[in-house]
């Protein structure tokens, strides 16, 4: 009997990936993108221990390691006079402390690795230049318009925050703007001081504002991200920011904090968008994965995370139908929706808190600053125990 077929509509991380863990549980897997060429955008990824757990699953996290940085530490700053408000070791400890390592990578770098393991891949096509244009039931599966008519056994969209998929399956589910942009950078290390430029991933948190920096290629470069209010709805990773727009949401902060903005040449900005948490995600033989069913602000490095979670439990729940009757697919697609729904929806609004409470001001901003410093540096990760101990 031939394997089942299950088309994935997306080649991003969360793409990739579910495309990897379907082919290891005995299927043959379609990939559809619709860009010509695939270049991935972006800058950095936080990968915690909940997803470098599912990438040694996946038997590729020595690929992704290769060219990713493991901090020493996090700190967090207070933005405008330099001081640490309070931080904690990362590297082997805490590793021990939540059973899987915590990494930092260049979002190409990860999302090269995952390439080159699907073209590795025999039971994965890609096919690139395929915008999924709609899908309609068709016998036990589902027939995809992509530029050319394909059947497959299920569809997984997996096709980002504007998903094709999603608008058929719930065209009330907007992306939701908020009210804020992000601006990406990388500079080599050697363009900053070298207590900027090591192994240690920092929060610098301000009025209205914050930054995050943390080490890429091996150490080579340090990624910035810089979060600011913005009112342009303008979709796009690769717009270019003015330095000078940017430095004026930075009036006042630290000569570290300065030093930090002032580094890059060039910055990239995009807007924010995110999604309310959805009742429901598929039907039938078709359901969402990563961005395209809980896309959600950066404020906790859980996007790409999540995504990879959805992946390996996906795979897990279809494994069992890889060689049954196809008819049972829809029932596995409800199991995962049901057990990742209420965990996606958590990060979800766990994301949105944390912008409230990066960008406090006034003396809202000098009680969390008191709090912080009030507490053991390890509460900054036992917050979020249950993110990281999530195990597949």
């Amino acid at each position: 009997m031939a394997a089942r077929h299950i088309l994935v509509a997306g080649a991003g991380i969360g793409g990739l990936t579910a495309a990897l863990a379907l082919a290891r549980a005995g299927f043959d897997v379609t990939i559809v993108e619709r860009a010509q060429a695939l270049e991935e955008a972006g800058a950095g990824v936080q990968l915690a221990a909940n997803a470098t757990r599912c990438l040694k699953t996946l038997g590729v996290y020595e690929r992704v390691a290769a060219n990713a940085v493991f901090p020493e530490a996090f700190e967090v700053m207070d933005g405008r006079c330099g001081i640490r408000l309070t931080g904690a070791p990362m590297g082997a400890q805490a590793e021990a402390r939540f059973g899987g390592p915590f990494l930092v990578i260049h979002r190409a770098d990860l999302h090269s690795a995952l390439l080159a393991a699907v073209r590795e891949t025999p039971a994965i096509a890609l096919k690139l230049g395929h915008a999924v244009e709609g899908f309609e039931a068709e016998g036990d599966g589902v027939a995809v318009r992509c530029g050319e008519r394909l059947h497959a056994d299920a569809l997984i969209g997996a096709d980002g925050l504007r998903s094709a998929v999603r608008l058929q399956l719930h065209p009330e589910a907007k992306p939701s703007f908020r009210h804020r942009a992000a601006w990406r950078a990388t500079v080599p290390a050697g363009a900053l001081p070298a207590r900027l430029a090591g192994p240690i991933t920092r929060l610098w948190l301000g009025p209205g504002a914050h930054l995050v920096s943390y080490p890429v290629k091996g150490g080579e470069a340090v990624n910035l991200v810089a979060v600011t209010p913005d009112e342009r709805e303008v979709h796009g990773w690769n717009l270019e920011g003015a330095p000078g727009e940017l430095l004026a949401h930075y009036s006042g902060w630290s000569a570290d904090a300065l030093a930090l903005i002032g580094a890059p040449e060039r910055w990239l900005r995009w807007a924010l968008f995110d999604l309310d948490p959805m009742p429901a995600w598929g039907t039938g033989a078709v359901t969402l994965l990563g961005d395209a069913a809980h896309a959600m602000p950066p404020f906790l490095a859980q996007g790409a995370a999540q995504a990879i979670e959805d992946a390996v439990v996906l795979a897990d729940l279809l494994k069992s139908t890889a060689a049954i009757d196809s008819a049972t697919i829809p029932a596995a697609l409800r199991h995962y929706e049901a057990l990742r729904l209420p965990r996606t929806a958590r990060v979800q609004k766990a994301a949105r808190g944390m912008d409230r409470i990066y960008h406090l001001a006034g003396p809202a901003r000098l009680a969390r600053d008191l709090v912080m410093r009030a507490r053991p540096g390890d509460a900054v990760l036992e917050r979020y125990r249950w993110i990281y101990d999530w195990t597949p």
